[in-house]
């Protein structure tokens, strides 16, 4: 801005205005294209202002820099001009020197933490890759875990089931048994006479009795079945 700005169009804001908004872009936009290329890192970013380009440079910022030089050429740097004239020469060379050590020790003392940073975002981004391929391998063991897991689970189901008919299997013929060796025959001709088949028939209707017990375990079975294996699978 000094040497485009201040002799050219000092007097005159409104073009120290537009021509300090360009200059002042082309350099930020250069600066941070350098130093994301150079360490791999963006010390600002504009992607989410208005009117913004790739990040780098926004329309905010672009009338603050306007702004800026308008300060610098009308109000700063002449201040600085008077100060600088009223220095002998030979001090304004000693000072010069002086600053310009200043200058490139800063330079490179930023240079050197900005490639410290460098290489920690390496060591950063190794380290996220060995995170991604150990979850991938996690999450590939997993898969094979839960499909052996639901393998096992229909297996068991399968064993569950075919216990559960070899129960009812049990429990049909254990029924069936004890239908026929409780099932009342008629008595045969001849018994009728007998004081002691008379008694029983007439006294207590054991055929009817039989059967009704037979029907209540018959009711029971079906009733374990339906609160037990409902389905056909266990409760």
């Amino acid at each position: 801005m000094t040497v485009l700005l201040y002799n050219p169009f000092r007097g005159r804001p409104f073009y120290t205005f537009l021509i300090g908004m360009v200059l002042c872009d082309i350099v930020e936009y250069l600066t941070s294209f350098l130093m994301e290329t150079l360490f791999h890192a963006r010390w600002w970013d504009y992607t989410y202002e208005f009117m913004n380009l790739n990040g780098r440079i926004c329309l905010k910022h672009t009338i603050f820099w306007g702004i800026a030089a308008v300060g610098f050429v009308e109000v700063i740097h002449p201040g600085v001009d008077m100060l600088l004239l009223s220095v002998p020469n030979q001090w304004l060379i000693y000072i010069s020197i002086a600053l310009l050590a200043i200058l490139v020790l800063d330079v490179s003392n930023a240079v050197r933490k900005a490639m410290d940073i460098r290489k920690l975002q390496d060591k950063l981004h190794a380290l996220t890759d060995l995170l991604s391929e150990g979850l991938s391998s996690i999450k590939s063991s997993l898969g094979d875990t839960y499909e052996s897991l639901q393998l096992s689970f229909v297996e068991g189901n399968e064993k569950i089931n075919d216990k559960r008919n070899e129960v009812f299997e049990q429990i049909q013929d254990t029924l069936s048994q004890f239908e026929i060796h409780f099932s009342v025959r008629k008595p045969q001709k001849g018994q009728n006479n007998k004081p002691a088949s008379r008694f029983f028939r007439n006294n207590m209707p054991f055929e009817a009795y039989t059967k009704k017990q037979i029907d209540r375990l018959k009711k029971l079975a079906e009733d374990i079945k339906t609160n037990i294996f409902e389905n056909g699978e266990m409760q």
